[in-house]
């Protein structure tokens, strides 16, 4: 077996269904080796209360790695956290510097992005497919493409693999992820080797 993909805001048995595509972060200034690793998990709402407290919505119902992490980026902004809990749909969040309704609003609508170094470690043979966009899909020596979009189509995840620039077949190659077809995942090689023909 060759695993499942599960998105990065979910338990691992839990199959990729964002209601919105999480993104890479550009790299905070400095050494791109040092830079964090930030990824979109939710937006900001509406200001809650008198105390700068935010409403923060989620990409994903599970939302155990926004809940526990100690510092986000808003923007383009680093801010501590102080306290978060779930409300309802959301979960509300105290950060430091935020203190009015009117400093939480300027701050509405903007992306919140968290270090990966925070999503829980998965079980061998499943991945973040935030991991597997950006790998090479391949058929034994064979190149489709790029990975460029990971999505659900209902009974299972499916790969859009961009080509590359001198494919001159036409659209995007649309891949299940499932064992049938799926042969191996090498994050370290960045590779996807599957068992499928494709357009010719």
């Amino acid at each position: 077996m060759v695993g499942s993909v599960t998105k990065p805001e979910n338990s691992a048995v839990e199959p990729v269904a964002d209601s919105a595509p999480a993104s890479v972060a550009a790299p905070l200034g400095g050494s791109s080796s040092a830079a964090p690793n930030l990824i979109a998990l939710a937006k900001v709402g509406r200001p809650y209360g008198l105390t700068g407290a935010l409403h923060w919505y989620p990409y994903s119902k599970d939302a155990q790695t926004l809940l526990k992490a100690r510092d986000v980026m808003i923007g383009t902004t680093m801010y501590a956290v102080t306290r978060s809990r779930r409300h309802g749909e959301s979960i509300v969040a105290e950060i430091v510097g935020v203190t009015s309704p009117e400093a939480a609003a300027r701050l509405t609508n903007k992306e919140i992005f968290v270090d990966k170094s925070y999503f829980a470690a998965l079980p061998e043979g499943e991945y973040y497919w935030i991991d597997l966009i950006g790998l090479t899909c391949t058929n034994g020596e064979r190149v489709f493409g790029e990975i460029a979009e990971i999505f659900e189509s209902g009974a299972h995840p499916i790969l859009r693999v961009k080509r590359p620039a001198t494919d001159p077949t036409p659209g995007d190659e649309l891949i299940p992820f499932v064992d049938a077809i799926v042969r191996s995942v090498d994050i370290a090689a960045r590779r996807v080797d599957v068992d499928w023909e494709g357009i010719e």
